[in-house]
């Protein structure tokens, strides 16, 4: 069943990109936190039909900026990636890409870590 759009973030969305805030960021995010996640739109799924990203702004003509980047690795040792990427210190897409060739799913907080982690976690 194909969902509405726009839609409200959900919270488990919301955690995921505040974890992505505090613990993966790449440089200084203070900007990004200014609006609260929880209030986020998903104004689309991800184009290409068959992954779990989200997009929060479309339609900018400025240059995306990568804001946090990790991994989730699965119960099953399957393993994703997560970008978090913005616009002039607004949230516009969590970019989820498989790693391995399984159904597209959305990770759960203790799946994820941040790259440095990946030995720790392997």
């Amino acid at each position: 069943m194909q969902q509405i759009m726009p839609r409200e973030i959900t919270a488990h969305e919301a955690a995921i990109i505040a974890w992505l805030l505090d613990y993966a960021a790449i440089g200084d995010v203070t900007a990004y936190r200014t609006k609260r996640i929880s209030e986020a739109q998903v104004v689309e799924p991800c184009g290409c039909g068959c992954c779990s990203s989200l997009v929060f702004r479309k339609g900018h003509p400025g240059p995306k900026v990568m804001v946090a980047d990790a991994l989730a690795i699965y119960p099953d040792g399957k393993k994703a990636g997560l970008i978090l990427w913005g616009y002039d210190d607004e949230i516009a897409l969590l970019e989820l890409y498989e790693m391995d060739p399984v159904a597209d799913r959305v990770p759960e907080i203790a799946d994820l870590c941040r790259w440095e982690d990946l030995s720790r976690r392997t």
